[in-house]
C-alpha cells in the first residue's frame, strides 16, 4: 500500500492531469484519478467496493469506477504513449523488456480466458497478457500491453460481440503480438533500446526474431528448448539438445554457461547468425535456461538476460500488490483500460520521488 501525503497527493494529481490530458470529459479525468488513488492506497484485493470505501466516496462511487473502466469509451493508446514518455524522461531506461503475464481466471466469460500451461503452476485457466516494460539499473515498469486471444475467441461471433472484441483483430501468435509492442515503442526515446524478452513458453518465436533482425534491433530472448536451430556444421536440432543430455540430477554440479553460433532453419532464405546461450543451474537440475541473441558480447548478453529476473518479480508484485489480477469485468476494452491504470499506478509509485510538478 502506498501512503499519500498531502504533498504526494498534489503531485499525483499533476501526474494524472498530464497522463490523461486527452480524455475528452472532465468526469473521465476525475474518475481516472480516483481509480489510480484507489489502486495505490487500498490494501489487499483491489475490488471496486473496497477502493470506493478507502476513497471515502459516495455510495454510488463503485458503480462510477466500474463504468469508467468497463463502459467509458476512452482510448488507452495515448495514455500509454504518455506513460512511456514519462518513464523515459524520469527513469532513463536502458532496455525494452517483454514478458508474459498469466492472470488466473475462474469461469469462461472473461475476454481471452483459456486453458493453458502456466509456468510453475501447471495447466490452468487464465488470461495471457504480454507486457512491454521499460527497464534500467534500478527500475522497471510496464508501459504497454497486448491481450492474447486464442482462435476460439476470434472465431465465435457471439463471444466477440459479448466481450466487444474489435472487428479488425485477427489471430496472431504471441511472437507477432510482441513485435507489435516493439513497433509501438519505436520512437525517439526508445528506438535504440535492446529488446529483452521471455518467450520460453511461446508457441512460435521465428516471427519475433526475424522481425527484430529486420528492424536492426539488438535482442536477447529466452526461448523454448524445442526451438529448432542449425549448428555451424549444418545440423538441425532442438536448442535444448545442442549441448547433449543434462547431467544426472543426483550429481551436484556448479552452474555452467556456454554459447554457440546458430542459425534458424528458414524455408526460403538463409538465416543470419545468432548466439545461443545456455545456463545450466547448479545442483544437477535438469532445467537449463536458453537465450537466443544477436548481441556478440557474452558478458553484455548475460547482463541483459538478467532483466527477465526483474520482470518476473515485477509481474508478481503487480498481481499481488497493485491489483493486476483483480479486474472486475469481462470486456476487451475493460481489460485494456484496467491494465493501463495498473501500469500508471505502479509507474507513479516508482518515480514520484523524482517528480516536481510545475
Amino acid at each position: 500500500m502506498y501512503e499519500l501525503t498531502p504533498q504526494r497527493q498534489q503531485q499525483l494529481r499533476a501526474f494524472i492531469a498530464e497522463l490523461f490530458v486527452e480524455l475528452p470529459r472532465a468526469d473521465q479525468r476525475r474518475w481516472a484519478g480516483a481509480y489510480l488513488e484507489g489502486l495505490l492506497t487500498t490494501p489487499g484485493k483491489k475490488t471496486l467496493r473496497r477502493m470506493a470505501d478507502i476513497l471515502g466516496a459516495s455510495p454510488t462511487a463503485s458503480q462510477s469506477l466500474h463504468q469508467f473502466v468497463n463502459a467509458s469509451p476512452w482510448q488507452w493508446e495515448p495514455v500509454r504513449d504518455r506513460l512511456a514518455h514519462w518513464m523515459s524522461k524520469h527513469a532513463a531506461p536502458d532496455s525494452l523488456v517483454l514478458d508474459m503475464a498469466y492472470i488466473p481466471k475462474r469461469g469462461s466469460q472473461s475476454c481471452g480466458v483459456h486453458t493453458r500451461y502456466i509456468p510453475g503452476q501447471g495447466v490452468g485457466s487464465c488470461q495471457l497478457g504480454i507486457a512491454a516494460m521499460l527497464a534500467g539499473r534500478d527500475h522497471i515498469a510496464p508501459v504497454d500491453w497486448a491481450l492474447h486471444l486464442p482462435g476460439r475467441w476470434l472465431d465465435d461471433p457471439a463471444a466477440r460481440s459479448r466481450t466487444r472484441i474489435p472487428d479488425c483483430l485477427t489471430s496472431k501468435t504471441t511472437g507477432r503480438q510482441a513485435l507489435d509492442l516493439v513497433d509501438a515503442q519505436d520512437h525517439g526515446l526508445t528506438a535504440a533500446l535492446p529488446v529483452v524478452g521471455n518467450f520460453s513458453c511461446a508457441e512460435e518465436i521465428t516471427s519475433l526474431v526475424m522481425g527484430l533482425t529486420m528492424r536492426s534491433r539488438e535482442f536477447v530472448l529466452a526461448v523454448p528448448a524445442t526451438t529448432l536451430v542449425q549448428t555451424e556444421r549444418g545440423n538441425t536440432a532442438p536448442a535444448g539438445q545442442l549441448w547433449g543430455q543434462d547431467r544426472s540430477a543426483d550429481r551436484p554440479t556448479p552452474p555452467a554457461m556456454a554459447t554457440a553460433t546458430v542459425r534458424l532453419p528458414l524455408p526460403q532464405m538463409i538465416s543470419p547468425e545468432y548466439q545461443l546461450m545456455t545456463v545450466r543451474p547448479s545442483s544437477g537440475s535438469r532445467t537449463a535456461q536458453l537465450w537466443l541473441s544477436n548481441v556478440r558480447d557474452r558478458r553484455r548478453m548475460y547482463q541483459l538476460a538478467g532483466r527477465l529476473d526483474d520482470s518476473a518479480r515485477l509481474l508478481g508484485h503487480l498481481a499481488g500488490q497493485v491489483g493486476l489480477a483483480d479486474f472486475e469485468g469481462r470486456s476487451y476494452h475493460g481489460w485494456h483500460h484496467y491494465v493501463t491504470l495498473v501500469s500508471a499506478a505502479y509507474a507513479w509509485s516508482q518515480t514520484s520521488h523524482m517528480y516536481e510538478p510545475a
